[in-house]
This record gives structure tokens, sequence and C-alpha cells, in this order.
């Protein structure tokens, strides 16, 4: 009976959301960690690779460039994969530290990892853009990254465009998120009040 009655709990948590915002806050925390991992693990990739393809070059001067080009793109996603972990970790606080008692707890959930997204969304296209603008400044020699990254001095200012972009419209949503949260919450607190009034009055 005991476990029964635990399983209740735990359901009964879920429902106020206090679970809810616990395991979101754990995930948030889990995907920075794989994210940073990620950065690095990609960084390092883009580095061996220019490396090997480098002995293709004809000079040295284009191989210097080419090292330098990749140790360049190794330093931003290391410092991409900071950024997403500190990020993520932010958030995850923030989901933590919400009030058991506000108003609809999940939207509330909702608005942050809205708000995340358009974060995450930004940071990954302006890095891009940077790093394409790298690979055509240096020419580091990678096919896959002279695929991605082709005609890279256009695509730098196309993605800061993109980037901003993704960061408004994933505002704009939270926001107005936030705006029907704030008028269901004056809707039931006028319900309240008008409830409370009636009673008064019978009594």
């Amino acid at each position: 009976m005991n476990f029964l009655r635990g399983i209740v709990a735990w359901l009964d948590a879920f429902e106020s959301g206090s679970q809810f915002r616990k395991w979101t806050a754990i995930l948030l925390k889990t995907v920075g960690i794989l994210a940073l991992s990620g950065a690095v693990v990609w960084g390092i990739a883009v580095y061996v690779g220019s490396i090997y393809a480098s002995e293709n070059l004809d000079t040295t001067s284009a191989l210097v460039f080419s090292i330098i080009g990749s140790l360049i793109s190794l330093c931003l996603n290391i410092v991409l994969g900071l950024v997403l972990i500190l990020l993520f970790w932010n958030r995850s606080k923030k989901i933590r530290e919400l009030h058991e008692e506000i108003s609809f707890e999940i939207l509330q959930i909702a608005v942050i990892l809205i708000r995340l997204v358009g974060e995450v969304g930004f940071i990954l296209l302006v890095v891009s853009g940077i790093q394409g603008l790298v690979s055509f400044i240096f020419d580091t020699g990678i096919l896959e990254l002279q695929f991605i990254f082709k005609g890279g001095i256009l695509i730098f200012p196309v993605s800061i465009i993109a980037g901003a972009m993704v960061l408004i419209i994933h505002y704009c949503l939270a926001a107005l998120i936030n705006l029907l949260v704030d008028m269901a919450t004056k809707i039931r607190n006028i319900d309240r009040t008008i409830s409370a009034e009636e009673h008064n009055s019978d009594s």
C-alpha cells in the first residue's frame, strides 16, 4: 500500500508541475554537457581533418594558413560549447527557481524553453557564419566545410540576419504566451473575487 501511495504522490507532483520542473532542469543540464562535448569533438575532428587535407597543398604558406584557420575553428567550437553549457545551465537554474505558487507553472517553463530555442538557434547560426568566413579566408581545405560554407563571405551576414530573426520570433512567441498567462491569471483572480463577494453577501 505504501508503494501505491508513493506512486499516487509522484503523479500528483507531476500534475502540480514540481516533478516536471525538476526533470526539465536536469534534462537541460544534460543537454548542456552533451553540447559542450559535441562542439569540442567536432572542433577536434575539423582540425585533424584539416591537417590531413593540408598534405595536398602545394605551398608552405597555404599549409600555414590552413592550420591557422583550423585552429581558429577549433577555438570557435570550444567557445561555442562553453557558451551553450552556460546557457543551458542558466536556464536550468531559472526553471528550478520557479515558485510553486505561480500561476500556470508549465506554461512558464514553456516560455523559458521557447526563449532557449531561439537563443541556441541564434548562437549556432552566428558561429556557423563566423566559421564559414574563417573557412573562406584561410581555405582550410576540408571538402565538407567547403561544401557547407561555399561562398563563406556571403554566408556570414546571412547567418547573422537569420539568427537575429530566429531569436526575435522565439522571443515574440514567448512574450505572447506570457501575455496569455497574465490575462488568464487576471480573469481567474476576478472570478475568485466575485465568488468571495457572493459568498460574503449570502452569509
